[in-house]
């Protein structure tokens, strides 16, 4: 009995078969976690290391690799991308702690990220600030100059800014009203480290589970999570827009992004390089604001008719009531993340932009 059961042993621990099987998720790992270069890596002088949440094959990931050959044919040779995607180097706060200590030097970020750098940004993920992109472009070209200044205080530089879509509320109950989301049934994600969404869902008395973005798949598959409010072209990226059967009308926030490099980086590079980098880094953000968009508008059609997705009307009523808690929520962040200075510059922005339209 003992001699079939070292027999067996042997089989299942055996040390060749254990050493070749060691080599192979080595391998397979090294393949997940290796950064996305289109050239040979000795060839470049400068390297960046830029992460990203962006998934390969995505528009984002496309235009930054685009981006990266663009910067380098720009620079002959002398700086390029070395691009992580997928989140491989960790969620964004992780990027920011890593561009810190140095072992990264660049990323693309989402408002979560920017504002860790610098908080007052967040701003534009206010809920219901903006009823349209040609709100948000129009104050975030009015305040580009200030932001610059802010993100250089702090040891960034702001390469572009950019913006992930409108917010709407996927969901697998119809959601028409705020008590549809008060339902004890709904699990509602809301980023661990977002702030907004936070408070937000506190006022309107909305259940929510804290995770990273990171966290949200494999949440969704065990049903930790069964609502997210995220851009159409988000939740197909990420694959997570086949564990959704509604989508409700009401875009409940825009999402953000900008692409920043590290201050100690930036300045390695000679003035000619640091103006290259500005301006390909805006020529191509301005493109991915446009590609993001039609993408969108393209991912709710493709939903509807390839994924069965229903979209479903807030009620009128449920809309003021929706808007009365996000001004509510407003004034309760400022002096957390903004100043009531900050937030009335915005506002008489918008008003006067909205009186001449």
């Amino acid at each position: 009995m003992r001699t079939k059961q070292t027999n067996y042993a042997r089989r299942v621990f055996n040390p060749d078969a254990l050493l070749k099987f060691t080599v192979i998720c080595l391998l397979i790992l090294g393949m997940l976690t290796a950064p996305t270069t289109l050239f040979a890596a000795e060839s470049i002088h400068k390297p960046i290391k830029f992460a990203t949440l962006a998934p390969k094959g995505s528009t984002w990931m496309k235009n930054f690799e685009a981006m990266g050959r663009e910067i380098r044919a720009k620079t002959d040779k002398e700086i390029g991308l070395r691009i992580y995607p997928n989140g491989v180097q960790g969620d964004e706060l992780d990027v920011i702690r890593k561009m810190r200590a140095g072992l990264l030097h660049a990323g693309a970020m989402t408002a979560t990220g920017l504002g860790e750098i610098q908080k007052e940004v967040l701003i534009f993920q206010l809920p219901r600030i903006f009823r349209n992109y040609a709100e948000l472009d129009h104050v975030r070209d009015f305040l580009r100059e200030d932001l610059d200044k802010k993100f250089m205080d702090e040891g960034y530089v702001l390469i572009g800014m950019g913006d992930i879509g409108f917010y709407y509320i996927f969901s697998n109950e119809p959601i028409r009203t705020i008590a549809d989301l008060q339902s004890p049934t709904i699990k509602m994600w809301a980023r661990t480290s977002d702030k907004i969404a936070l408070e937000f869902y506190k006022n309107a008395e909305i259940p929510t589970v804290p995770r990273e973005v990171t966290q949200v798949l494999s949440s969704l598959y065990s049903g930790q999570i069964n609502a997210v409010t995220a851009s159409p072209y988000v939740t197909v990226a990420l694959q997570w827009h086949d564990k959704f059967k509604y989508m409700t009308d009401l875009p409940v926030s825009v999402g953000v992004g900008a692409t920043v490099i590290t201050k100690e980086k930036f300045e390695q590079f000679t003035p000619e390089q640091q103006k290259i980098l500005r301006e390909v880094g805006d020529k191509y953000q301005a493109s991915l604001i446009e590609q993001i968009r039609k993408d969108n508008e393209r991912a709710i059609e493709a939903l509807q008719k390839k994924a069965g997705l229903q979209v479903v009307a807030f009620e009128d009523d449920a809309r003021e009531a929706w808007d009365a808690i996000a001004a509510e929520t407003h004034q309760a962040l400022v002096g957390q993340i903004y100043s009531q200075a900050f937030l009335d510059k915005i506002n008489a922005r918008l008003e006067e932009y909205r009186k001449n339209q």
